[in-house]
């Protein structure tokens, strides 16, 4: 397997839009401690997280970043609180701004990437796409939770027949004896 090289920690997001270049390269997981926080349990050794970033420059003279975020993190499944191995594939687009004004004059389309400055933190931006593209409620795919707590019946619907609990149905008698 090819091994990508460290990726750089901060950027200048500018240089790279100009030259059209890119950002890639490898994270370990256990450098992005808000991450971390959210999996079950500590980082493993080994663990990384694969970053492909590409920097460009719009007609607008906005700079773009595009790309992809693959790793492995280790979750808790919330059906069975067993510890699963989740694939995770997150896919960046984004307009680079320096302050809060930038961001608000961003167009609806596009998400803003706040810098700090001229320099890019990378590794906080790989944080925040893994954080917003984890699962909510983390579940396993093995057969023996889905067995134990999934039910393949769909909830009964109630008939026409049957009329609905209505609190109000004894105002309604109230008002026929007036």
């Amino acid at each position: 397997m090819n091994r990508l090289g460290t990726l750089a920690h901060r950027v200048d997001y500018r240089r790279l839009a100009t030259q059209q270049g890119r950002a890639s390269g490898e994270i370990e997981l256990s450098r992005l401690p808000r991450v971390t926080a959210e999996m079950a349990g500590a980082a493993r050794d080994g663990d990384t997280i694969a970053v492909d970033l590409e920097f460009k420059e719009d007609a607008q003279r906005r700079v773009r970043v595009e790309g992809t975020i693959d790793t492995t993190l280790l979750l808790e499944c919330q059906r069975c609180l067993q510890v699963f191995d989740e694939s995770m594939h997150v896919d960046v687009a984004g307009v680079v701004v320096g302050d809060d004004d930038a961001a608000a004059n961003v167009p609806r389309d596009d998400e803003p990437v706040m810098a700090d400055g001229d320099l890019l933190d990378v590794h906080a931006l790989v944080a925040d796409e893994l954080l917003l593209a984890m699962p909510s409620v983390a579940r396993c795919a093995r057969p023996a939770c889905s067995a134990a707590y999934v039910k393949d019946e769909a909830p009964r619907r109630e008939t026409k027949e049957q009329e609905p609990n209505n609190p109000f149905a004894v105002l309604n008698q109230l008002k026929r004896n007036d």
